[in-house]
């Protein structure tokens, strides 16, 4: 684009070398100066030109590099997710896992499996504790509690009540900051309930996270009533 200038300033300059008589009804001066203006118009309309497809090619790269930005934190998000849900995936298994092979249940594996999905639950929603709760809602008493042991000093103001009066086919309530999730089934009268305190509302909102609290859940009556009845057995 330079050299477009530097030949119109030079020709600008050899202009009254160039014009030396007079052309038509223009005197020489005046044929002259029309043409340094003429050559002027046409530097002037150059450089309007350029100015405007350098801004039409800044905009238009400004442009790709946003699409190209967004396209990377999708990829990201995309990693993420895929990530999380694997991580999710890991946690089924895991626990599922444990209550696989019943032969090798015993207090010892019935401890971990507990452990495990409070652990899984803690995860999966971002909580600092959970205490899964078995309730026999005739008598409304606690038949076993179960917390990880950095949580035992950490206490919650649910009583069995507020769990017992939740609906039968309502299995997640929110209650003082808590988040209460039963299993959908009672075995022999007694139900399980994972309380959980300091989740992430994030998390609590997500369909599917639910859906794995309440598998978790039903995990739990289905291991407490296994080994209840393997108890009774050895009696």
């Amino acid at each position: 684009m330079y050299w477009i200038f530097s030949i119109l300033f030079a020709v600008a300059i050899l202009i009254p070398d160039i014009i030396r008589v007079n052309i038509s009804f223009l005197a020489e001066e005046r044929a002259e100066e029309v043409a340094i203006f003429i050559l002027g118009s046409i530097a002037f309309l150059t450089f309007i030109h350029n100015e405007r497809r350098i801004a039409f090619q800044k905009k238009e790269k400004e442009k790709t590099q946003k699409q190209m930005d967004q396209a990377v934190r999708d990829l990201v998000d995309s990693y993420s997710y895929i990530g999380e849900v694997n991580r999710k995936m890991d946690i089924l298994m895991g626990v599922a896992l444990g209550l696989a092979d019943r032969s090798i249940l015993d207090r010892k594996k019935e401890k971990e499996t507990y452990e495990s999905i409070i652990n899984a639950t803690n995860f999966l929603v971002k909580a600092d504790s959970t205490t899964i709760r078995f309730i026999d809602l005739e008598t409304n008493k606690t038949e076993k509690e179960v917390r990880l042991f950095d949580d035992v000093t950490q206490k919650n103001n649910i009583g069995n009540k507020d769990l017992i009066e939740m609906s039968e086919n309502v299995n997640v309530k929110k209650q003082e900051n808590v988040l209460i999730v039963s299993s959908p089934q009672k075995i022999k009268n007694i139900k399980s309930y994972l309380i959980i305190s300091g989740y992430d509302e994030n998390e609590e909102g997500k369909p599917k996270n639910m859906e794995i609290l309440k598998l978790f859940a039903s995990q739990s009556i289905f291991l407490y009533s296994y080994m209840l009845k393997e108890a009774k057995k050895c009696d």
